[in-house]
């Protein structure tokens, strides 16, 4: 009934999506604007992207450029307009689909429908599944607004409007995602399938949404709710279910409901086989260029990612009142509870210390802002970096209390959670902000507004302000020249 009244509401705000959509498409269309004007040529790693697509769009799909790593969903999906309107003039006529292919291919269109489509799908998506997801407890000015705050994401925000994958990577995970709250199983599939086209690291989020619907479907959510509202309170955390407990619980009621979940999930469960054969058939999950894509265990990109999260809702999680009240539930809770903070800030100081690295791009690409976080921050002394533990402890306390005040999150969903962000950034050597898009926004979506409209009101102008200055500097304060003679700029 719970999950019901809030898609029943959440129907009642179509127009609401339409127009978050649309404003946040505009916003786009201005940076897409600049960019033309200003950056014309593929800029960074459009410099593979853009001449991939574009041999796609003329139908050279035997060309591979090998310092790409990813699989080709993003040139597939440019593709198949310029396919469209060569077929469209003349039956394929070569001349033809050359000119359509020029036109729609050309770097400034491929941009522009990178945001509008991927971009914007996000958008609508996002409001969505947030409506779905906290549509009970949140009108609809909060949903337009979290959805606003996570779209405008700084890094999320930039990359949008660049050719890269991450755009379409990130909108089929949250379609996959959407399709799984709908109870579209094989639908599901299918778009994480695509998601897996866009980045590899997709499929680990496939096994996150695959875990989700089961759960969902073993545990409903009416009776989730009311196992949290009968623990509502001072110490509701304490009095949920034991880790171990509840995960035996759900292994026997799986295993009854065998046969109904292989009929409802074989699809994801193929995917996943399928990913994990190629894997092997591989050699390991990089396609293209490995040499500079060595997988290593990066622990502490998890902690740069946590980090990253508690940062997006700093207006939530650092407020002084909040810290204040934090401070106290710590100093005047049980022995237990200490010992906990105590054994988790040794572990990120562990992680820190023994399972820090760094890549050879981070230390020599001034282009990007990671190659100033590391030089003044993070790369000054292992002091320094064994000095931010605490900020870590407390980012990771906060993603997990943030998950379980969203109420779709019990123990082993957020167990879950953790597991598979972990599994998305720890394997990569590069310290590269975009690798926490994906994260960042199912984190969001499963969160849910903050309490406090406020707090999303400070947000939202505060990501809109970082993404005036970066754009900002980006279009119109080049720091040079490149090795190759183009112009840098800097960026995410």
């Amino acid at each position: 009934m719970g999950a019901a009244r809030a898609r029943e509401r959440g129907k009642g705000w179509p127009g609401l999506a339409a127009a978050t959509t649309v404003a946040v498409g505009l916003l786009h269309v201005l940076v897409w604007l600049g960019r033309k004007e200003r950056v014309p040529e593929p800029y960074m790693d459009e410099i593979f992207h853009v001449p991939q697509a574009q041999r796609y769009c003329r139908g050279h799909f035997g060309h591979w450029d090998d310092k790409i790593t990813t699989f080709p969903g993003l040139y597939l999906a440019t593709a198949t307009p310029a396919w469209l309107a060569g077929l469209a003039a003349s039956s394929l006529d070569a001349v033809a689909l050359d000119t359509a292919a020029d036109w729609l291919c050309s770097a400034a269109h491929l941009r522009l429908a990178n945001a509008l489509l991927f971009g914007g799908l996000t958008t609508w998506l996002s409001f969505r599944i947030l409506s779905e997801l906290h549509g009970r407890e949140a009108g609809p000015l909060r949903i337009a607004l979290a959805t606003a705050a996570l779209n405008l994401f700084p890094v999320h925000f930039f990359s949008v409007d660049l050719f890269y994958t991450d755009a379409g990577a990130l909108a089929m995970v949250l379609l996959s995602f959407f399709l799984c709250l709908r109870a579209r199983h094989h639908a599901s599939a299918a778009a994480a399938a695509a998601a897996v086209l866009f980045r590899q690291t997709n499929v680990v989020w496939a096994c996150f949404i695959l875990a989700f619907d089961i759960h969902r479907q073993l545990n409903p959510p009416d009776r989730e709710s009311k196992k949290q509202e009968r623990g509502a309170g001072v110490g509701a955390e304490e009095e949920e279910e034991p880790l171990v407990r509840a995960l035996w619980a759900v292994l026997g009621k799986a295993w009854l409901h065998r046969g109904r979940l292989v009929r409802h999930h074989w699809t994801m469960l193929a995917l996943v086989g399928g990913f994990v054969a190629f894997v092997r058939w591989n050699g390991g999950v990089v396609v293209g260029d490995r040499e500079s894509h060595q997988a290593v265990p990066h622990l502490a990109q998890f902690l740069y990612c946590v980090g990253a999260m508690a940062a997006a809702a700093a207006p939530t999680h650092f407020h002084p009142r909040t810290l204040l009240g934090r401070g106290k539930a710590l100093l005047r809770g049980s022995r237990w509870a200490k010992l906990r903070a105590a054994l988790l800030l040794a572990a990120v100081a562990l992680v820190i210390k023994r399972f820090t690295y760094v890549h050879l791009y981070t230390l020599s690409d001034n282009r990007h802002y990671t190659f100033y976080v590391w030089r003044k921050v993070l790369g000054r002394s292992e002091a320094t970096r064994l000095a931010l533990a605490p900020l870590y402890a407390y980012s990771l306390w906060c993603v997990l209390a943030s998950l379980q005040k969203g109420g779709h999150c019990p123990p082993l969903v957020r167990l879950a959670f953790v597991t598979c962000a972990a599994a998305t950034v720890v394997l990569s050597e590069l310290l590269e902000f975009r690798y926490f898009i994906a994260p960042l926004a199912v984190h969001a979506l499963l969160a849910g507004p903050p309490p406090w409209l406020p707090s999303l009101v400070l947000q939202v102008a505060g990501f809109a302000a970082v993404n005036s200055l970066v754009e900002w500097r980006f279009l119109c304060r080049p720091i040079g020249r490149w090795s190759d003679g183009s112009v840098a700029r800097i960026m995410w």
